[in-house]
């Protein structure tokens, strides 16, 4: 006896058929834009304002713009320099006797460069000098220790700048003068184990060696100098006393990037910029986010509909055909 089968169900028509609804695919939209927002960000964040400590033209806290732009409106003339050849430049400008020379230690000079600057005849102003800069600029001190910061700190000497200014933040790089009794050495801020993070050289005297027709001052302290510490106690008067004894200050910056600095070739590495590398990191994050996003995974089982529908008459026909082609009577029966 042959088994009922289930009349099939009448074909749906193609209007009948419900519409498959293909979403817009938002995934790698959002996450290029995600991207792209990251780089901008990573890119304008690594170049800020483009300056570093103690730079004029910068208004971050460690910056040194206030004390620049007030010198400014004193009628003091302020240039800001990052190689050697512009700083002699700008001194040979102010003519003799007209510039002082502040010397950030943004990057080491070369003995060649520091021996230019000691026969430029200007003064010299060194923002915590290393043991290089004092054997060549001012052979009659010798580093000391690097202390904490202190806050006011007396000044315990007589220059004009120093009385003017009063107690002021102490510590930092402190310098010591080789010879106790020597009378061109001034030091000012001392503490009580010895050294001071100001001092001063005068160019005569008994003190051979020092920057030719111009005096050496060490400023060993940075915080005078900072935006976010120049108000602090008399630091203001004894940065504006120092930088504004002539009528140029010859900001000088120096470019690690300058090849005067070294003998050596520089690396290929110091020429790319850093934005430039966290862009890479970020396209390459943003790269493999893509591909897990994008790669094939398992997901829910999805029904396929079948192209054809069979009526049940004609599956029990044909079956019927080939039992009787193949000569089982027991099933065809």
């Amino acid at each position: 006896t042959a088994t009922p089968v289930a009349a099939a169900a009448p074909p749906e028509n193609a209007e009948d058929r419900p519409r498959a609804r293909r979403r817009p695919r938002r995934g790698p939209v959002a996450l290029a834009l995600l991207a792209v927002l990251v780089l901008v960000a990573l890119v304008v964040g690594s170049r800020g304002t483009g300056r570093g400590a103690l730079d004029p033209a910068s208004p971050e806290p460690d910056g040194a713009r206030a004390v620049a732009q007030v010198l400014g409106d004193l009628g003091v003339d302020v240039i800001r320099t990052t190689s050697t050849a512009a700083t002699l430049d700008a001194v040979r400008a102010a003519g003799p006797g007209g510039a002082a020379v502040l010397v950030v230690p943004t990057a080491p000079l070369g003995t060649a460069q520091l021996e230019d600057l000691a026969a430029s005849g200007a003064d010299l102003l060194l923002v915590q000098p290393t043991a290089e800069d004092l054997e060549v600029l001012a052979p009659s001190l010798r580093l000391g220790e690097d202390v904490e910061a202190a806050s006011a700190v007396p000044p315990q000497c007589d220059l004009p700048a120093a009385t003017a200014a009063g107690p002021a933040t102490g510590g930092g790089t402190l310098v010591e003068p080789r010879d106790d009794e020597d009378p061109n050495v001034t030091l000012c801020y001392g503490l009580p184990f010895g050294g001071a993070p100001y001092a001063v050289v005068d160019a005569g005297g008994d003190s051979a060696g020092e920057a030719a027709g111009g005096r050496v001052v060490v400023l060993g302290q940075p915080d005078v100098l900072r935006n976010e510490t120049v108000a602090d106690e008399g630091n203001a008067a004894l940065a504006l006393a120092t930088l504004g004894a002539r009528d140029t200050l010859v900001w000088y910056l120096p470019d690690p990037l300058d090849p005067a600095l070294s003998d050596e070739p520089l690396p290929l590495s110091a020429l790319v910029p850093p934005g430039l590398v966290r862009a890479a990191q970020v396209l390459g994050v943003a790269a493999l986010l893509l591909l897990l996003w994008r790669g094939r995974r398992l997901g829910r089982l999805v029904p396929e509909r079948l192209p054809v529908v069979v009526r049940a008459a004609e599956a029990v026909e044909g079956r019927g055909r080939l039992y009787r082609a193949s000569g089982d009577r027991a099933h065809a029966a």
